[in-house]
């Protein structure tokens, strides 16, 4: 049966992904043939880069998002130290044409492969075409004149801009991990919290502030409101991200969950005594019972992706 792969990394599966992988079903189809994937773990960056912690998806979050879009092969390759020094047309020969017998590849227009990211789409088609393999480049996304790339994702991210990612995404940007004890400070202010551990260290996380939050945990949607930071109210100096379940309390912590971030409510910042971080966390909740009541808020709820619930 014919098969159609998609190249890339695909970090986050943003629109401008999901537009690649939507490209290559509509040939696949057209075949009668699969819709397949070459993607890698660890992301090149983080090879790189060692420090590098701003992965939008973990590799299980990546396959079942790619799933969802009707991917049904796909080809994972280690990043590794090999893999990086490989001269780009020895990727094509021995990554694509002798493991997968492509009959046509799908590739963003600035996707780079092979030792120092030489290999691009005008040296896929120069290769692949000449054999028979239909070579398809889709062009770059934009999305009110904002190009959709992971970087603008990440940047966004890191200043808070939730709700901007979002759009890119095509989702809300979600955290999953396990949750874990936490100091029980927000339990004493009243407002008792779930503590998430991400599931990989370079998971990353939003700038410090307080946002309107869904959970998925035990099967469950919760509305939430988030904290992410170092409780300076507190003098603390670990960075926590935790969530006060609105309206519901759980009758024990649940193994693990999902933090999907809608929207930013404020920054973090240092309340001059606890029952004035209580006053503010009052008027937080109710701000954010407010904003789950905008009909947008409500339509998204039911809008996202299965593949985020553990």
């Amino acid at each position: 049966m014919p098969l159609v792969i998609a190249l890339g990394s695909f970090d986050g599966v943003h629109l401008g992904h999901q537009q690649i992988i939507r490209r290559a079903a509509e040939i696949a189809a057209g075949l009668k043939g699969l819709t397949g994937v070459l993607t890698y773990d660890p992301l090149p960056a983080q090879l790189i880069y060692p420090d590098f912690t701003y992965v939008l998806t973990t590799l299980a979050e990546k396959e079942a998002l790619l799933t969802e879009l009707g991917v049904e092969y796909i080809y994972l390759l280690r990043f590794d130290a090999e893999l990086r020094g490989t001269a780009a047309c020895d990727f094509i020969q021995r990554h694509i044409v002798e493991s997968l017998h492509p009959a046509a590849v799908v590739i963003g227009h600035d996707h780079r492969f092979g030792s120092r990211g030489t290999g691009d789409a005008g040296l896929l088609r120069r290769v692949l075409e000449p054999l028979g393999i239909r070579v398809e480049v889709v062009s770059e996304i934009l999305l009110r004149g904002v190009p959709v790339r992971s970087t603008t994702i990440r940047e966004h991210l890191l200043l808070g801009h939730v709700r901007l990612a979002a759009e890119l995404l095509g989702r809300w940007y979600a955290m999953s991990g396990t949750i874990v004890p936490g100091t029980g400070t927000g339990r004493r202010l009243g407002f008792p919290t779930i503590n998430l551990r991400p599931l990989e260290r370079e998971t990353l996380v939003p700038a410090d502030g307080v946002y309107l939050c869904r959970v998925d945990a035990i099967g469950r949607g919760f509305n939430a409101l988030l904290n992410i930071g170092h409780r300076p109210t507190f003098g603390g100096e670990t960075r926590t991200i935790e969530a006060h379940l609105l309206d519901v309390q759980l009758a024990e912590s649940p193994g693990s969950a999902v933090f999907r971030l809608i929207d930013r409510v404020r920054p973090e910042r240092r309340f001059e005594s606890p029952g004035a971080l209580a006053s503010q966390i009052e008027q937080d909740v109710r701000t954010a019972r407010a904003m789950f009541s905008k009909p947008t808020v409500n339509r998204n709820l039911d809008s996202q992706p299965a593949s985020n619930n553990l």
